[in-house]
């Protein structure tokens, strides 16, 4: 379904939401639990939360009960919104939250007030609006979600830090077309969608939502709203190059300015076939929950290909060594960033810091910086295959698989060997229609790559598990060959 939400009904509804949470007595910096899907509500109660002060904490609706109960606990929350389609979720976390400040969204939920019951509060301007923070949760394909806080600081005005780093792309940009309407076709429970969604609320764009993601549906909204911008992640792009061409030339996208992509990524040919068919409108952002800071447009892009940037203003980028030194170009090390902002692990010092040198912050990615500043991933330093003392990285593996017009998606993972240490493992799903089996694999990749990097074995399935943003849930992969 496509939904249209004017901006000024967003800023209205945003400043009922806030007073009733005044009227619920939730005070400024409490936490703000939303279990929602993308829902006109979810807009009203974030704008809301993020000009009154509030800590705004969205909650991926795939979890199950008891991990929804765990980061409505973790995060503290002292008000909660919920979708009647997770009620059995919602009742089972909601112990610890004021039933004044229970919200249900949709139909009832019993011990929930209806959200249509903000409508009584005044929409005019706050008097005394307060920039809000985030917790948002992590997640979890390296193990278990955590809450990465980011303080909203001093007592200041809003917009918060996501809202005007969102802003600060798009105008980057899309100059004054950024101010038309955007679209949100991953789930809002993303760092990514809330803040590209937040800061074209900010431009005064209208916002379009749509459902869930199915690809002639996202043609269809660009078409029918004109829309400027939006926030993609590979699996849509590998979607929506899957429809025929004619299906897919059949939409009129001309109004498309800038698609901005992140949160995984994404092989060197579905990247360029994506340019070709829609302009050079795609721009990569290279960060994590925790920030980031990354970026590389489509024409940079073209000349450094499979590069996701150089640094935004305001971040630094580094690649250290084991030591903590700067490594010479093109030398491979760990990728570190300094940034104005800040974060935390929420109640996980240790964590914090263990992705800390000084300042300085990682992801826990391996990449390099070239002689012109561009830098370029390796893999994830925790998916780092040694196998006969050599470092594999899966990523570059992986890369090469999906030159295979036989493959739609794999994953690459070590697998315990007594002589060897680990052995690759190539898990592959192929295209309909694909009679393609391990032997031609393993010919593709022995064209492509080094010896070493070959996997010497490789399993075919239905579909790979990954996540909404499209992250390999490669730790389920793994861990089903270690038992």
């Amino acid at each position: 379904m496509i939904t249209r939400v004017a901006n000024e009904r967003i800023v209205r509804e945003g400043n009922r939401f806030a007073r009733a949470l005044d009227a619920a007595g939730t005070a400024a910096r409490a936490g703000i639990a939303a279990l929602l899907p993308n829902v006109p509500e979810s807009l009203f109660a974030y704008r809301g939360a993020g000009w009154s002060g509030r800590v705004w904490t969205p909650i991926c609706w795939h979890w199950n009960v008891d991990e929804v109960r765990y980061v409505v606990r973790d995060s503290e929350a002292r008000a909660f919104l919920a979708h009647v389609d997770f009620a059995e979720a919602a009742l089972a976390a909601c112990e610890g939250v004021p039933p004044e400040a229970r919200f249900s969204v949709g139909g009832e939920i019993p011990g929930f007030r209806r959200f249509e019951e903000v409508a009584e509060f005044s929409d005019a301007d706050l008097e005394s609006p307060l920039a809000g923070g985030t917790l948002l949760y992590t997640s979890g394909t390296t193990g278990r979600p955590k809450g990465v806080w980011r303080p909203p600081g001093e007592d200041r005005p809003p917009p918060g830090t996501t809202g005007q780093a969102g802003r600060a792309m798009l105008e980057r940009f899309t100059d004054d077309a950024a101010r038309g309407p955007h679209l949100v076709a991953a789930p809002l429970y993303h760092a990514g969608p809330n803040t590209y969604c937040e800061g074209a609320v900010l431009l005064g764009a209208d916002i379009v939502l749509l459902d869930h993601w199915d690809a002639e549906e996202f043609l269809r909204a660009v078409e029918q709203e004109s829309i400027c911008s939006t926030f993609l992640v590979p699996t849509h792009f590998v979607r929506l190059l899957r429809l025929e061409e004619s299906r897919r030339r059949a939409f009129d996208t001309s109004s498309l300015r800038l698609a901005v992509h992140g949160a995984a990524p994404v092989a060197v040919a579905v990247k360029r076939r994506m340019i070709e068919w829609l302009g050079p409108v795609l721009f990569e952002f290279y960060g994590g929950t925790e920030g980031g800071g990354i970026g590389i447009s489509s024409e940079d892009w073209l000349a450094h290909p499979g590069s996701v940037g150089k640094p935004n203003p305001g971040v630094e980028v580094m690649v250290l060594d084991e030591k903590g030194e700067p490594c010479p170009p093109d030398v491979q090390g760990d990728v570190y960033f300094r940034t104005q902002g800040n974060f935390e692990y929420k109640g996980d010092p240790e964590k914090t810091a263990e992705g800390r040198r000084g300042d300085c912050y990682t992801l826990g990615d391996v990449g390099y910086l070239d002689a012109d500043g561009y830098l370029f991933l390796c893999d994830r330093r925790a998916d780092v295959i040694i196998s006969g003392g050599v470092n594999v990285y899966p990523a570059q593996v992986e890369a090469a698989l999906l030159e295979h017009p036989g493959v739609a998606d794999c994953c690459v993972v070590g697998v315990p060997d007594p002589e060897w240490g680990e052995i690759l493992r190539a898990v592959v799903q192929r295209e309909p229609g694909s009679r393609l089996g391990a032997g031609e694999v393993r010919v593709h990749c022995k064209a492509l790559l080094a010896g070493y990097q070959v996997p010497r074995a490789v399993d075919f399935v239905d579909a790979l598990p990954r996540t909404e943003t499209g992250k390999l849930a490669r730790r389920v992969i793994r861990d089903g060959y270690r038992g």
